[in-house]
């Protein structure tokens, strides 16, 4: 596996796109409502979001092409359950570190890398079968990778925010109710108990890469007729097993900080953090870790200074909270899957996989 990684090409290249193809394209005010539409109803019909913003079907469908088209926007689809998340930081040699973000970022079973300030150079999250695979991952893919001076490996025990589940605000609570369909996951709240049938989760890699892709293109990767795929995708969805989320690049529309906090808190007091930053409208995760530090915050803020501010908050909100470890990201390269440019568009994607267990019995 490892020397399948080794070579690494240009995967934005073999998309077709420059990093800065499509620069003449802005995004603007009623580009961010269509954002926030979609982060809400992700797979609602063009009329039905054009009646939300109040424009017309044809001119919403035009201007999602567009900003999609220019990396600008994009859908992503995963589940939850289907994968047991590491959160690994690799301290690198500076020489090694070009070549060790390209070899990180073509993998399919890390979703996410950034280059981070601080004792680690990358931050990456990867998706395993379980505890094993991760150990299994980190020995023998990691293990190979020239360049790495430590590995600091982490595991997500819950997550009570996580980045599908934030929103700009953009839009009122008039337009919000008319994109809502009924009774929604609470932001921060646990998802329902995994109950994964046959085909599931080959539903979810299917949409992974394109959260609107249709019933009848879904039913023939997966083999599943188009009725059963509509009924599944509306269950998973309501019992967030299904999660699609709308990111765009968050520096056009100015969030252009992204810091990231390790820290402790004891275990007693994790629910109640969790649901307090559940309201906080910058907090993009709040995970339990297994580390030195127990707790993982990740915060989109909008200047530096910010970062002062939002752990001034932590300190008087939670006095029992000692921040082991801050962050700031460098450049975000990867997001749930897509290939980012250095101004955070998206130029490529790599399809997701979950690492699998050496475990005998268990592996797929």
């Amino acid at each position: 596996m490892a020397e399948d990684m080794a070579e690494t090409p240009d995967i934005a290249m073999r998309d077709g796109l420059t990093p800065e193809s499509g620069a003449d394209v802005s995004f603007g005010e009623t580009d961010l409502d269509l954002v926030n539409a979609l982060q809400i109803n992700p797979r609602a019909s063009w009329t039905r979001i054009g009646a939300s913003l109040e424009l017309d079907a044809t001119t919403v469908a035009r201007r999602w092409q567009r900003l999609a088209d220019a990396g600008l926007a994009w859908l992503t689809a995963y589940g939850m359950e289907f994968a047991l998340v590491g959160y690994i930081r690799l301290r690198c040699r500076p020489e090694a570190l070009a070549a060790l973000s390209e070899q990180v970022c073509a993998c399919p079973y890390i979703f996410s890398v950034e280059r981070t300030s601080g004792r680690y150079q990358l931050q990456i999250s990867v998706a395993a079968e379980d505890l094993a695979a991760l150990d299994d991952f980190a020995v023998r893919w990691l293990g190979e990778l020239r360049g790495v001076a430590e590995v600091c490996t982490s595991v997500g025990l819950h997550i009570y925010v996580e980045g599908g589940q934030w929103r700009p605000q953009a839009l009122d609570p008039v337009q919000r109710t008319l994109l809502t369909d009924g009774p929604q996951p609470r932001r921060g709240s646990p998802f329902l108990p995994p109950r994964t049938r046959a085909g599931d989760r080959d539903l979810v890699l299917a949409l992974s890469a394109d959260g609107r892709r249709s019933a009848a293109d879904l039913a023939q990767d997966t083999g599943l007729s188009e009725t059963t795929v509509r009924r599944r995708l509306v269950e998973m969805t309501r019992a967030g097993r299904l999660l699609i989320r709308c990111d765009f690049a968050q520096q056009f529309a100015g969030w252009s900080v992204n810091t990231n906090l390790w820290a402790r808190l004891p275990a007693g007091e994790l629910p109640t953090l969790g649901a307090e930053l559940a309201q906080w409208p910058e907090i993009r995760l709040c995970a339990a870790t297994t580390d030195a530090s127990n707790v993982h915050i990740i915060a989109w803020l909008r200047t530096q200074h910010e970062c002062i501010l939002l752990e001034n908050r932590l300190a008087q909100s939670f006095p029992n909270l000692h921040i082991t470890e801050r962050q700031i990201t460098l450049r975000a390269l990867k997001r749930m899957g897509r290939l980012l440019s250095p101004a955070g568009r998206a130029v490529g994607h790599v399809p997701f996989a979950v690492w699998p267990s050496p475990v005998a019995g268990r592996a797929t």
